[in-house]
């Protein structure tokens, strides 16, 4: 008996003709014109590009590490931390260090790829950096000799 019904509503409920694919479009491009029409925000568009301030203030902070860095070398008490460069690097060496390491930022900084968030991110690591240098060349400055 359940199996008579459910057959009955199945050929009951199934178009006779089949379907209208044109129509069933023609109605989708419809519904989608009036939901972008009656957005409440349908102007605003959200963009996260990075700022030119941002990356001005990036390439200060390299800039300023690679100062900070050969100031603090200058004290026999100090000693380079990156592994990659040796215990006492020339500023070349650390010029062209940064150069590599850092050519996925410079190489694409325009193209929109980094976000303000990311670059931010980036930026507050870079301030640690340098911030952490100056503090040892302070220390440096009081308690040990130059080279």
């Amino acid at each position: 008996m359940v199996k008579a019904i459910t057959l009955f509503l199945i050929l009951a409920t199934t178009p006779v003709f089949g379907f209208d694919r044109a129509q069933v479009e023609a109605d989708a491009a419809l519904i989608r014109a009036y939901e972008e029409e009656s957005r409440i925000f349908k102007d605003l568009q959200w963009k996260d590009e990075t700022l030119p301030a941002q990356w001005y203030v990036f390439w200060s902070i390299q800039v300023l590490d690679v100062y900070s860095t050969h100031r603090g070398l200058k004290y026999d008490c100090i000693k380079e931390g990156n592994p990659l460069l040796g215990e006492n690097p020339s500023v070349a060496r650390m010029i062209t260090h940064k150069t590599l390491f850092l050519a996925p930022y410079w190489m694409v900084q325009n193209e929109g790829l980094y976000t303000r968030t990311e670059i931010d991110f980036v930026n507050i690591l870079g301030t640690a950096v340098v911030v952490n240098n100056f503090n040892l060349l302070n220390k440096a400055k009081t308690r040990c000799t130059k080279r």
